[in-house]
């Protein structure tokens, strides 16, 4: 019975058909909430695996969740039900074997330069390659239908967004436990030790930049078919500044960081407005709002680099530490960002 409740896949069946029971209780702004933090979380698992993982700063995200949502749009109007998703994955991962190619002969600062480079030369596609995208009126996408059957309601996609993100969680979860994955960490590591190792390290950088690709496109495509329109507006370099705060903030190499930073950082907004419109004092807090973002990078990176995966972590700690030392923690560190000697093959 114990081994049952602790496999990872019932865990995140349980856990998935809890938090969809509890979002069809919700209101229409309630569910609206919940499935923007799942689509922010698996565009966050997504960038945690190449960034976190493999140690590979990417600057292009919010192009590759821009591909997703227009590819999604195309595939859904053109009546291709769900496998408008899979079909938005595979036009990122196609996106990312092209700006991966050249960019992984780069490393370090050298190869986010490059990511930046692609997310603006992809920004400019968006809105000039009007045949596909409309430019910048934007691409109107009709509701998602699943098995024929369109999903009008808040609470119909937050509950396919929860279904993908324990599908993301499981997926990368295994590939962490895997050859590949341990691959990851001796890359980020060192790339030197890496190929002393034997391992191939353009062919580790691509495959994580493939993978990450597949579930941002994912992501896009979900995020298409909410907004109803895929913008170029939408999918700025500031979205991708907004990710790469995500992993920041929850935590690099965490799993469970990247959730925690998708519900940090996306909610943070709303909740400044809300405190703004309770004190009236909502346009001097606009600019708190947009500053807001930075000012908590500089706090996570100066006095908890870990994020708030390893604060939850400590406080838990803490938590067993006071009922007794038979509770006492084996470490603090989450687990996802521990290399093991005997791991390294």
């Amino acid at each position: 019975m114990m081994k049952i409740a602790r496999n990872p896949l019932v865990v995140a069946a349980l856990s998935a058909a809890l938090a969809i029971l509890l979002t069809l209780g919700l209101g229409r702004f309630g569910a609206y909430m919940v499935h923007a933090v799942a689509i922010a979380s698996i565009g966050a698992l997504s960038l945690n695996l190449l960034t976190g993982f493999c140690g590979q700063i990417n600057f292009a995200q919010a192009a590759l969740l821009g591909i997703g949502a227009y590819t999604a749009g195309v595939a859904g109007n053109a009546g291709w039900d769900i496998l408008a998703l899979p079909a938005a994955g595979a036009a990122s991962l196609a996106a990312s074997v092209l700006i991966g190619l050249p960019a992984l002969r780069l490393k370090g600062l050298y190869f986010a330069i490059a990511t930046l480079a692609a997310q603006f030369i992809l920004d400019y596609l968006f809105k000039f390659a009007e045949p596909i995208t409309h430019g910048v009126s934007g691409l109107v996408i009709e509701p998602m239908t699943l098995f024929g059957h369109p999903i009008q309601s808040d609470q119909g996609y937050a509950a396919i967004a929860i279904v993908v993100v324990a599908i993301t969680w499981l997926t990368l979860s295994w590939i962490r436990r895997t050859d590949l994955g341990r691959a990851f960490l001796v890359v980020r590591e060192n790339e030197v030790v890496a190929q002393g190792m034997g391992i191939n390290v353009a062919r580790t950088k691509m495959l994580a930049f493939l993978i990450s690709g597949f579930f941002a496109g994912i992501a896009g495509g979900l995020m298409g078919f909410t907004a109803r329109l895929a913008h170029p507006e939408a999918f700025g370099l500031s979205l991708s500044v907004d990710y790469v705060a995500m992993i920041i903030v929850g935590g690099l190499g965490s799993l469970p960081g990247s959730l925690l930073g998708a519900a940090f950082v996306t909610l943070l907004p709303e909740a400044i407005q809300r405190v703004g419109e309770a004190f009236n004092i909502a346009d001097l807090l606009a600019a708190v709002r947009e500053m807001s973002f930075g000012l908590l990078i500089i706090v996570f990176l100066i006095f908890e680099p870990r994020g708030l995966s390893a604060l939850v972590m400590k406080l838990y700690g803490r938590v067993r530490l006071s009922r007794g030392p038979s509770e006492r923690p084996q470490d603090s560190v989450p687990f996802e960002t521990k290399l093991q000697p005997n791991e390294i093959k």
